[in-house]
């Protein structure tokens, strides 16, 4: 997966950002159509310090977003603190080992808050004794029917025993519907990017290289082509 942008890419989703074509870009940065267009290939390099400065002030972003020294758009000057990030935490984002759009990505994600909302709920234990009390009263109902000779087989004996809540299994199936459902929209959002894997195989494309085989009666199959 593609972690960086390059300047290019960023001019074009800019400007498709803004909803204009080239030619009114053009118009109102006072930048040739042609050289905006070539800021746009993927293979062109040369692209003027004024340029940059340009197309920066006027899409609202730093010079320093666009040549991909950093990946915020706008220059944020606040301490680091007031957002409550710990000295490992910033030296661990700044080593390069994390996926650091991708983390962003999950942040933006509008389920990702649902998310962190139940893994307080299960990190903090504000639903154990509540699962616990369910617990204790249905092993109590169950008590109480055996001693009055039910046996454990019993179908309301079974149902009471099914119905007891497992607090690891619960928040296992919760928490693991959440990062999937964020992880399955992150992905099919980077669906179309040239860096993320094929959906179809060498064997796929062997085989749709195949003639149709039909075998009919005591036709032999029809060979693929070679």
């Amino acid at each position: 997966m593609k972690c960086k942008l390059s300047i290019q890419e960023k001019l074009k989703d800019l400007r498709i950002e803004k909803g204009l074509f080239l030619q009114e870009l053009s118009e109102q940065t006072g930048i040739s159509r042609a050289s905006l267009g070539n800021y746009e290939t993927d293979d062109y390099k040369e692209i003027s310090h004024k340029a940059i400065i340009t197309l920066a002030d006027f899409y609202g972003v730093t010079s320093d977003y666009l040549l991909g020294l950093t990946e915020n758009r706008e220059q944020h000057l606040f301490p680091i603190d007031e957002i409550g990030l710990d000295d490992e935490t910033i030296d661990l984002l700044k080593s390069g080992k994390l996926n650091v759009r991708l983390i962003c990505e999950m942040i933006k994600h509008p389920d990702f808050i649902n998310f962190l909302s139940d893994m307080e709920i299960y990190v903090d234990n504000l639903a154990g004794m509540q699962f616990r009390n369910i617990n204790k009263m249905i092993e109590q109902t169950r008590v109480r029917l055996q001693n009055k000779g039910i046996s454990d087989e019993d179908h309301y004996m079974k149902t009471l025993e099914a119905a007891t809540i497992s607090e690891d299994n619960y928040f296992n199936n919760l928490l693991g519907n959440d990062v999937v459902k964020i992880a399955k929209d992150i992905r099919d959002a980077h669906s179309k990017n040239p860096e993320t894997g094929d959906t179809t195989t060498p064997v796929d494309d062997i085989l749709d290289s195949c003639l149709p085989c039909k075998q009919v009666d005591n036709v032999p199959h029809t060979k693929c082509k070679r």
